[in-house]
């Protein structure tokens, strides 16, 4: 039984991996399957990982946090938010701190003081000026200016919508607390970010599904499924294997037929002899 195992564990991991780059689909999508697979065999493999790193290759990144085939898009629900705090040390009526926070892909801004400053500690009021965004939209710089000038007291918080999602903008403003407040006071700005949508026109859409499919609890018999599809398609005459499942059967029939109880061991040897046949 060992030997068996160790033979088709050789046949997956000797399996063709083609190049990702290779300009059919089809062959792109296998290539991924059988890394998959191999993966798979492996008891701490990071399939996941390996997921996520495929599917970022398949949008192709562009080097600059982009990728050719993924959109952003304003999420329908609250979306992400990338949060930068500041701890405000001027007091209000001397001088003021010069807060500069930046993010990318955002489609509104939010002025927040909030709650509390940590887990335990209640925060308080901070004064806020003119609130200046910069953003870029498609290589053309635009200016937004929010005149506040007013204090905001903890759990409130002032929005300023873009009209676009932006590539990259950049939050300028001066804030100020009082002065028994200095160093106790915080101010954070909260970028509404969008979220990346998949290109349908991208070759490897299909495949990027798939693997979204695929990901957190891949099945042995959904990747086996998805590598037969595939192989019909790149291999008309194939005839394919379900090898993850039969390398599950054939574990499951050996540890039963180590049991000390005679049932399991029949039932073992009958799994065993069932799954045999599969492969002939």
């Amino acid at each position: 039984m060992k030997r068996l195992l160790v033979a088709l564990s050789t046949l997956l991991f000797a399996a063709p991996l083609f190049a990702l780059d290779d300009d059919c689909p089809e062959i792109r999508r296998l290539a991924v399957l059988y890394e998959i697979r191999s993966a798979m065999l492996r008891p701490y493999a990071d399939v996941n990982g390996i997921i996520d790193r495929r599917i970022d290759e398949l949008r192709e990144p562009e080097g600059n946090g982009d990728y050719r085939w993924v959109r952003w898009v304003r999420p329908s629900d609250e979306g992400p938010v990338d949060k930068k705090g500041h701890n405000v040390v001027a007091a209000e009526g001397t001088t003021t701190d010069r807060v500069e926070k930046t993010s990318s892909h955002a489609y509104a801004v939010r002025i927040v003081v909030p709650r509390k400053r940590s887990l335990l500690n209640a925060n308080s009021a901070v004064w806020v000026g003119n609130v200046k965004v910069t953003y870029d939209v498609d290589g053309r710089e635009r200016t937004k200016t929010e005149a506040v000038n007013a204090w905001m007291n903890p759990d409130t918080s002032r929005s300023i919508e873009l009209g676009a999602i932006a590539d990259h903008v950049e939050v300028t403003m001066d804030v100020a607390t009082a002065q028994k407040n200095v160093k106790e006071s915080v101010v954070e700005v909260h970028f509404r970010q969008a979220v990346m949508q998949d290109d349908p026109a991208n070759p490897s859409y299909d495949t990027i599904r798939m693997l979204l499919g695929l990901r957190n609890s891949p099945a042995a018999y959904e990747v086996d499924d998805e590598i037969a599809r595939t192989e019909h398609v790149v291999f008309p005459d194939a005839q394919p294997l379900p090898l993850l499942g039969i390398i599950a059967e054939l574990r499951r029939a050996d540890d039963l037929m180590r049991s000390s109880k005679e049932d399991d061991k029949d039932k073992g040897a009958k799994l065993l002899k069932e799954t045999m046949r599969r492969l002939r």
